[in-house]
């Protein structure tokens, strides 16, 4: 009788196993394919079979940092216990890295090598962790506490370095390690702190790294440490900075690139980053920077053991050219321009394409580039268990890969790696070198240009853009052509011609080029005279390109533009990526700069200029990847608070009335959640407390004029678009109520969607110590009284969904709202709530943000943590590609659309390339379809509803 595994192979041959591989394997089905794809890892996955059912329950959701240590603690019996300690990580590392090769093998969509790469540098991390505090715990037992002479704790800190620091570690890689103390200027009991920071980091290098009868953690290098492998396996500050001054050479700054804190003091790793900075990002801009990496790399291939043609890392076409080219980059301009920091590759590589030294085609060509070869490398390390980049030998065992990967067998790998190899290395070897100055393309573009004639600028155009130009782009194309002095004038092309061919090919490696030549020649009919706006991009060929980016990628930023052109400076110049509280004080000084006593038009005015420049510069930073949508919402959230703060004092004191007395203005929906994004409405309403007979009229005048001011159109730009439906009594009630009708209300007449919609209420703005006392009246309505059936929520939501959503999943071309739509942020939203106002009576769940609320629900017991951690992911991909969309368009659109023309664009947006098995548009709605129907069941389980 054969056994499970025989009966799997019966059912998936060789050779269609590993090119149709189930999305939801049973655990006999996911052992054997395990077994086929990975032949160093069989004789643990035969011999963990329980591991093999642990993964077929669910491989789908990459783990982070934060759910690692959750399981690690569990996995070690005793963290004082070495031989716990050392038991304990061994088999968690090990079980993890079954988990995470099994989960790129299934190739879940959306989920490309880097998020592996990520899973495995936070698995590292968070072993580092743990064997960090195992070796302090016995050092301090066994020394005593390391003391500065000022008495206080010496603190210690590990870098992780390369593919660790740029969170890209691969299958079979060890993991580089620096470590460093703060000071010697101390001592643990009769030990120097250089002593005894010796001796824990010797013990912490064998707890990941010593062979035990459970194997390793993980190989650790310290090579890249101060002198190399001949100086002191741990350093102070102090001889940190002395030795980098004096000896530190380019490798050792582009090693430093990707460094960042893995263990230890984060603060005192951030202190060393930044004593370390003058040494790894140089003010002065020094192109030989680019020479010096180059012959780097000529060294390390001349100094390899082995043949390295053929090798993936260190070959020509290789993983080491794409790093690289990018560090290089990063080196020569992360001193002037901090954004340019980034430890990781592919994070780096959208920084450079946002600040104008990389284009948007570069970008695409080499990330797509780099995914391929990690995806091939990590299937050689898994397949064959060893540290290696290069192909195998074995046919079968290149066929085997080159199945799991989706090619039909080793030759389609083959071609496809070569194509591949011959990108990078083009790229590569431009690196720095101008644009040759014969260009036979742009030379038949130029003359159809001059004869005006549109068939023959299409014709021209068609080699350089492509099928695109079929559209309008040649008539854009002659409208930037149509003054001698235009961007592509004639006299502009005989003055500086490579500038010409630089914006002809910064347009055509834009993502949308038609749209980028349209925005570009809107903007400059709004000049009288180009001429001098010409030459100032001419003397700033990063300009250029960082232009043609942004306009091919966001309609929204490029059409803010065209209305203000003063904006353009922003584009290169924005130091670093909008916060909260620089959000504040551009406000403040928008306003402060008016003087005492505005009038009306100048104020509006200054609000919108604010609210246009935040904007601006979050969206800049947005496309550069330096904002996550947490980041984006809190940052617009704070602009908002601000705006309407400052409006209500303004309509107060119009009145005579004390500006942070006797009105409290309360946020609710997305504005209350700190949740709102490019165009989000606000939802408003507004409590009064006064005992003046005229006190309601006057305070519904003041309201008024609030939303006049902050939602007025103005000439330096648009307003917030407002609702105030979520008042009580909804648009039927009075714009204004007075405290004590708030409170009545809430306790007697109010249904139970309108206690929910509390869940979200805060003051936002106007008196304080009112609106404090109007969310304790919102607080106790909306969790001191339990929650709604859910049979009625359900009900509320399918109507939404029925009537309001406006998705078609029938038939072609289907159409998903990722807000409304089955399993959208709405599902999220009402099951959070829900639970939060069941669960009303602990206080920890008490919060006004949908994923502030999800930890803490998680965190208390209160939800299951594997729906937690579906909401959370769903959560995030969501709101991920929420903004995503808005930042493109620019509206308050939630729909996406099977064909739709931006789909493209929006996948590379949302960190998805092509793969032999699916084109980023395929995975992007697979996985939108995966998410949502993950939700749609969290949900329906969350609230105990049946489909």
């Amino acid at each position: 009788m054969p056994g499970p595994i025989a009966r799997a192979i019966a059912r998936f041959p060789r050779g269609i196993t590993l090119r149709r591989v189930p999305p939801s394997p049973s655990s006999a089905e996911l052992e054997a394919l395990l077994v086929e794809a990975y032949p160093a890892l069989a004789r643990d996955v035969r011999a963990r079979p329980e591991d093999v059912a642990m993964l077929a329950r669910g491989t789908r959701q990459p783990r982070d940092a934060r759910t690692y240590r959750r399981l690690l603690a569990t996995a070690i019996d005793d963290p004082t216990d070495r031989t716990a300690v050392l038991r304990g990580l061994r088999r968690f590392a090990s079980r993890e890295k079954l988990r995470i090769a099994a989960r790129e093998l299934l190739a879940h969509p959306g989920q490309d090598v880097d998020v592996t790469s990520r899973e495995l540098a936070d698995l590292a991390e968070v072993c580092c962790e743990a064997a960090l505090a195992e070796s302090l715990a016995w050092a301090e037992g066994r020394f005593g506490a390391p003391l500065t002479s000022g008495g206080a704790r010496c603190p210690v800190v590990v870098l992780g370095m390369g593919k660790l620091g740029g969170r890209e570690l691969n299958a079979g890689s060890d993991i580089d390690l620096i470590l460093f103390y703060e000071t010697d200027d101390g001592a643990a009991g009769s030990l120097s702190l250089h002593e005894y920071f010796t001796r824990v980091a010797q013990r912490f290098v064998a707890n990941l790294d010593e062979t035990t009868e459970h194997g390793i953690v993980w190989r650790v290098d310290l090579r890249l440490r101060p002198e190399g492998s001949t100086g002191p396996i741990v350093n102070a500050l102090s001889a940190a900075e002395r030795y980098y001054e004096t000896w530190g050479r380019t490798w050792e700054r582009a090693a430093l690139v990707r460094a960042r804190p893995v263990a230890g003091d984060a603060a005192f790793g951030k202190t060393l980053l930044q004593a370390l900075s003058p040494f790894i990002w140089r003010r002065a801009v020094d192109p030989r920077v680019v020479d010096e990496v180059v012959a780097m790399l000529a060294r390390a291939r001349s100094e390899a053991n082995e043949e390295t043609r053929e090798d993936l890392k260190i070959g020509p076409g290789g993983i080491r050219e794409v790093e690289f080219f990018v560090q290089s980059l990063q080196l020569v301009w992360g001193g002037r321009y901090p954004r340019m920091r980034a430890t990781n590759t592919l994070d780096a590589l959208r920084r450079l394409r946002a600040g104008g030294f990389v284009t948007e085609r570069e970008e695409v060509d080499l990330a797509a580039a780099y995914l391929f070869l990690r995806r091939l490398e990590h299937r050689i390390q898994f397949a064959t268990g060893l540290q290696t980049h290069a192909l195998p030998r074995d046919p079968a065992m290149l066929s085997c890969i080159a199945r799991s990967l989706g090619f039909d067998g080793a030759k389609g790998l083959g071609r496809e790696l070569a194509r591949v190899r011959a990108g990078v290395t083009e790229r590569f070897v431009a690196l720095g070198r101008e644009p040759t100055s014969v260009d036979p393309v742009f030379d038949r573009l130029a003359v159809a240009l001059d004869e005006r004639d549109e068939a023959a600028v299409a014709a021209a155009a068609e080699a350089r853009f492509g099928p695109v130009a079929a559209t309008d782009l040649p008539r854009h194309l002659l409208a930037l052509a149509r003054s001698p002095e235009a961007p592509l004038g004639s006299i502009t092309r005989d003055r500086d011609p490579a500038l010409a061919r630089l914006l002809v090919q910064s347009l055509a490696d834009s993502a949308d080029p038609e749209q980028a030549a349209r925005l570009l020649a809107s903007l400059f009919e709004r000049f009288a005279t180009p001429g001098a706006y010409v030459r100032a991009l001419a003397g700033d060929p990063q300009l250029v390109r960082a232009l043609a980016s942004l306009l091919g990628a966001s309609t929204f930023l490029g059409e803010a533009l065209v209305g203000h052109p003063d904006l353009v400076d922003r584009i290169v110049y924005a130091r670093v990526a909008p916060t909260p509280e620089v959000a504040r004080a551009q406000l403040e000084e928008e306003v402060a700069a008016l003087g005492p006593a505005p009038d009306v038009d100048a104020f509006v005015g200054a609000l919108r200029r604010a609210k246009r420049r935040v904007t601006f510069e979050v969206g800049l930073a947005d496309l550069a990847g330096d904002l996550s949508p947490r980041e984006i919402s809190a940052t617009f959230t704070a602009l908002a608070d601000a705006a309407l703060d400052r409006a209500c004092r303004y309509a107060m004191r119009e009145r005579g009335l004390p500006e942070d007395r006797g009105l409290a203005v309360v946020a609710m929906g997305k504005l209350g959640g700190g949740e709102i994004g490019y165009g989000s409405d606000l939802d408003l309403s507004f409590v009064y407390e006064s005992s003046d007979e005229d006190a309601p009229e006057l305070f519904a005048r003041v309201a008024q004029r609030v939303l006049r001011l902050v939602g007025t159109p103005h000439p330096e730009g648009p307003g917030y678009e407002l609702d105030t439906r979520l008042r009580p009594s909804g648009s039927q009630g009075l714009l204004v109520v007075s405290l004590e009708a708030f409170a009545r209300y809430q306790a007697e007449r109010a249904e139970s969607w309108e206690r929910q919609a509390l869940v979200r209420a805060r003051a936002c703005a106007g008196d304080p110590e009112l609106g404090a006392r109007v969310a304790a009246v919102a607080a106790a309505a909306a969790y001191e009284r339990g929650a709604a059936p859910p049979a009625e929520v359900h009900h509320l939501r399918m109507r939404m969904e029925r009537e309001l959503a406006r998705e078609r999943l029938d038939r072609p071309p289907r159409r998903y709202d990722l807000k409304l739509g089955r399993g959208g942020l709405l599902d999220v939203e009402l099951a959070v709530q829900w639970l939060q106002m069941r669960h009303g009576s602990d206080p920890r769940v008490r919060a006004s943000s949908t994923e502030t609320a999800l930890a803490a629900l998680d965190a208390s017991g209160h939800l299951d943590p594997a729906v937690a951690e579906t909401l959370r992911q769903g959560w995030r991909f969501l709101r991920r590609l929420e903004q995503r969309l808005r930042i493109a368009h620019g509206t308050s659109a939630t729909l996406i659309e099977e064909g739709a023309p931006g789909l493209p664009a929006l996948a590379r947006r949302m960190g998805l390339h092509d793969a032999p098995r699916a084109d980023a548009v395929a995975s992007l709605l697979d996985r939108y379809v995966a998410v949502t129907r993950e939700i749609r069941a969290a949900y329906s389980q969350v609230l105990g509803i049946g489909e």
